[in-house]
């Protein structure tokens, strides 16, 4: 097994053991050529709150898969009796010989209104595996490769994959077609423990979303945008993050020209706003710099965002060349104004470096919604106020806040290992009273109910901040319906400020 954050493709490992080579022609056989399989893909992400989230990764697979030769289908989640009807049908009149379900969160990772993403999941495939006995349920996505044993025992599919399925769910199926006997959960080595990685990504083809998604409209509400991915894999250790997990460790780059053909694509179907959805979008900045020079050449401009910028290394010639390309906001997640908050979650810049940031957008004309995560190890009433001065006095409109209390404790995640490895007392975690298994860590100096209470106070001073502990309310939600037909354009969450008034004006909103 590696150890854990380590980002070695099992292929490379198991050529250079040669006491592994013939298990690696185990583990990975040649497809066959003569043998297809009808398979259905199904985006098992249920969740609007608050829109949803497009099905990009599962449709790089579904793209590799019918590469590889089998007959493919994609579906959505059927949001209504019609739609799941249909989707019964086609499971059965088909028919289908594997169902492949992406799954993208376990859940809403919220104290205060929690929400699980396993069950309704679980109901439809039982429902579907009623129709059709004999197809396999072959499921994957990040939350399998975070939780498989919950996965497993929750949503009951015949097997689980983990990490990227590109080249292992056609190897996979091409195991399945030579009779062999395979695990409840998939992995790329012996143990079936570790996700598989995709070693060269540069080859992948774009995935061709707008060509599986008959309807583009519903993942364009709000201020969801048309999503980009540019790589794979993140070296930070941020304590709280899976993306170690799901990606690995390491840098994995796509081929510019494929995702500038994404862009191309998309935008040939009316698509306006694109949204980067790398784990940092600036990180490395001379890949970042290389997609938006491709982007630039091809004349595709369009309002980009990118997400979770990381303050560390915005260069002006980057910020410059994302303007130029039509970025006019970014989401960047800062977590803390504390430094020894931002030591607490290993973070690679300091609160010098945060006012830095703010300085280089505003001269930009970048606006930016602020992301920031309070509770964790070390965190105390003076560190809160660290953040929440940082705030008052840095972050003004059109720009935005959203403030997320307690960290969900994630198997895979650097915390997770801590935590099971007995490092922090039993005061400083929390659990659901529905699910003893579902922790979260809150420091014992700053408790839930204190700390909401907190944050609620310094809201009612500063309307454009948002609280995860707030939910997804009412006006929230009908305002995200409402915006798209008005003459505004994104992000929305600028217009943060009004609404907060008008809820404070109209309470029955809420």
């Amino acid at each position: 097994m590696l150890e854990r954050g380590a980002d070695t493709d099992y292929s490379t490992v198991i050529c250079q053991d040669q006491s592994l080579r013939e298990a690696f022609c185990v583990l990975n056989p040649p497809p066959p050529s003569t043998l297809s399989q009808r398979v259905l893909f199904l985006n098992a992400n249920e969740t609007t709150r608050p829109y949803r989230v497009a099905p990009l990764g599962l449709a790089f697979v579904a793209s590799a898969t019918r590469a590889a030769g089998h007959h493919v289908r994609f579906t959505d989640w059927p949001t209504g009796k019609r739609d799941r009807k249909a989707l019964r049908k086609t499971v059965r009149e088909w028919p289908v010989d594997i169902l492949a379900v992406g799954l993208r969160n376990l859940d809403n990772s919220d104290y205060h209104s929690f929400e699980s993403y396993l069950h309704r999941p679980a109901q439809l495939l039982a429902e579907l595996r009623r129709e059709r006995p004999a197809m396999r349920i072959i499921l994957g996505g990040p939350a399998a490769t975070v939780d498989p044993g919950t996965v497993l025992r929750i949503c009951q599919p015949d097997h689980i994959i983990l990490g990227e399925g590109e080249e292992s769910f056609p190897q996979v199926i091409a195991r399945m077609l030579a009779g062999e006997k395979l695990p409840e959960i998939i992995g790329a080595d012996m143990a079936n423990t570790q996700p598989f990685r995709v070693a060269v990504t540069h080859d992948i083809p774009a995935p061709l979303l707008h060509g599986w998604l008959p309807r583009l409209r519903p993942y364009l509400r709000g201020d969801a945008g048309y999503p980009l991915q540019t790589k794979r894999g993140c070296p930070l250790k941020c304590s709280y993050c899976t993306y170690g997990r799901i990606e690995g460790a390491k840098y994995r780059f796509l081929n510019p020209e494929a995702i500038a053909d994404e862009v191309a694509g998309a935008m040939a179907r009316g698509v306006r706003d694109f949204e980067f959805v790398d784990s940092t979008f600036n990180l490395p900045p001379r890949h970042a710099m290389e997609v938006l020079a491709v982007l630039e050449r091809r004349g595709l401009k369009a309002n980009f965002v990118g997400t979770g910028l990381n303050p560390c290394r915005l260069p002006d010639e980057l910020l410059a060349a994302m303007r130029r390309t039509g970025f006019r906001s970014v989401i960047l997640t800062a977590e803390s104004a504390s430094d020894t908050m931002l030591r607490s979650y290993a973070k690679n810049y300091t609160r010098r470096g945060l006012h830095e940031t703010v300085a280089k957008l505003s001269r930009h004309g970048l606006r930016a919604l602020w992301v920031f995560l309070v509770g964790g190890p070390g965190e105390t009433p003076e560190t809160i106020e660290e953040t929440l001065s940082f705030i008052a006095q840095q972050i003004r409109p059109p720009d935005a806040v959203y403030i997320t209390s307690g960290i969900r404790i994630y198997p895979g995640s650097p915390i997770g290992a801590e935590v099971n490895a007995g490092m922090w007392a039993r005061e400083n975690l929390r659990t659901r009273g529905d699910d003893s298994h579902l922790e979260f860590f809150y420091s014992k100096d700053t408790p839930p109910d204190w700390l909401e209470q907190r944050l609620r106070t310094f809201q009612r001073a500063h309307p454009h901040v948002m609280l995860s502990c707030e939910g997804h309310g009412a006006a929230v939600e009908n305002a995200l319906r409402i915006l798209p037909y008005l003459p505004l354009r994104k992000p929305y969450w600028q217009y943060l400020p009004a609404l907060n008034r008008i809820k404070r004006l109209l309470p029955f909103l809420n």
